[in-house]
């Protein structure tokens, strides 16, 4: 099975015009976790949720099968 990237051709687009999350949801995720340590963002897209994540956890990783999107990522010092 190969991935259908359905996001690379408009990853900029993608990235101006998705809307945010609230950042009680990112409270209440780090208020379920163990620790704060690290997060795992699975399909991270532009990143901005591991942007999010990472107000309230040390360190994220965020992967994306779409390269087009992770070029497009918003950097932060704590998401890898």
């Amino acid at each position: 099975m190969t991935f259908k990237d359905h996001f690379s051709k408009q990853a900029a687009d993608y990235v101006k015009f998705r809307p945010g999350y609230p950042q009680e949801l990112f409270d209440y995720l780090g208020s379920l976790a163990p620790t704060r340590q690290l997060a795992w963002d699975c399909g991270t897209g532009n990143g901005q949720a591991a942007v999010g994540l990472a107000s309230v956890f040390d360190r994220v990783i965020a992967t994306d099968a779409s390269e087009n999107q992770i070029a497009n990522a918003q950097p932060h010092e704590r998401v890898d």
